[in-house]
C-alpha cells in the first residue's frame, strides 16, 4: 500500500509537469466569471423541467450543490484538481486540457472529450461557456450525467439507500445526455422555430458518438416537441419507453 501510494503520487507529479510544460506553449484560457451562477442558469430549464415532471423533487437542492460539483479545467486549476481525483480521471483531465491547448495528447489512443463526469463531479473547459455551436451545450450534457451519478442522500442528507437522482441504465446514458443537450438548445429558440430546428437536426451528422442510439434520439426529440419535453426524456431514460 505504501509503494502504491508513492507510485500514485509520482504519477500525479508527472502529469502536473507534462501539462505545465505543454500548457506554457499554448494559448491561455480565462476562468469564466461567476462560474456557479452561469452553470445554474444554463441547466436550470432542464432541472426545473424534470422537477415539474415529478422525477426530480430535489431540484432546488441539486442546483445548490453544483457549485462544488462542476469544475473548470485550466492550466492554473489542473494541479489542484488532479490531486483530488483517481489517477485514471487525472489522465483524462490532462488529455482534455492538452487537446484544448492544441498540444499533443498523452497517448495515441486518447478519446476526444468535450467534458468529463465521474463520481458525482463534472469537469469542463472554459470554452464550454463561450461556444455557440448549433445543438451543442456541454454544460447541460455533463450535468445530465450527474443526475445518474449523484445519490439522493448526497443532496438531501436523507436515507442513503434511496439511490441516485435519476436511475438511468448505462446503455441509455449517452443518448439521454445528448437528448438533454439538444433539447436545451432547441428550447431556447422561439416556439415557431422549433419544428424547423428539429428537421435540421435530424438531417445533421451529429452527434459523432458511437454510444448514442441515433434513432432513439430522434424519436425522443420528436416526442419532446409534442409536449412534456423533460418528462418524456426522463421517462425513456429510466424505463426505455
Amino acid at each position: 500500500m505504501e509503494r502504491r501510494e508513492r507510485g500514485t503520487a509520482a504519477c500525479r507529479d508527472v502529469l502536473k509537469r507534462i501539462v505545465g510544460y505543454r500548457s506554457a506553449r499554448g494559448p491561455g484560457r480565462r476562468m469564466p466569471e461567476d462560474l456557479g451562477g452561469r452553470v445554474r442558469e444554463r441547466v436550470r430549464p432542464m432541472v426545473e423541467g424534470l422537477h415539474a415532471a415529478g422525477v426530480l423533487p430535489e431540484a432546488a437542492a441539486f442546483l445548490h450543490t453544483l457549485d462544488r460539483r462542476v469544475h473548470v479545467v485550466t492550466p492554473n486549476t489542473f494541479g489542484a484538481l488532479v490531486d483530488t481525483v483517481p489517477l485514471d480521471v487525472g489522465w483524462d483531465l490532462a488529455n482534455l486540457l492538452l487537446d484544448d491547448l492544441g498540444a499533443p495528447p498523452l497517448s495515441d489512443d486518447t478519446p476526444e472529450l468535450d467534458g468529463l463526469c465521474n463520481g458525482g463531479h463534472a469537469w469542463l473547459l472554459p470554452r464550454a461557456f463561450a461556444e455557440a455551436r448549433p445543438w451543442s451545450d456541454v454544460v447541460v450534457h455533463e450535468v445530465a450525467h450527474l443526475l445518474h451519478t449523484v445519490r439522493r442522500s448526497e443532496v438531501t442528507g436523507g436515507d442513503e439507500s434511496a439511490g441516485v437522482l435519476l436511475p438511468v441504465p448505462p446503455r441509455r446514458r449517452e443518448t439521454f445526455a445528448y437528448a438533454c443537450e439538444v433539447w436545451a438548445c432547441i428550447d431556447r429558440m422561439a416556439p415557431e422555430s422549433r419544428s424547423a430546428a428539429l428537421v435540421d437536426y435530424r438531417d445533421s451528422a451529429t452527434p459523432p458518438d458511437a454510444r448514442v442510439d441515433r434513432q432513439a434520439l430522434d424519436r425522443l426529440l420528436a416526442a419532446a416537441a409534442g409536449g412534456g419535453a423533460w418528462g418524456s426524456l426522463a421517462s425513456w431514460a429510466v424505463t426505455g419507453r
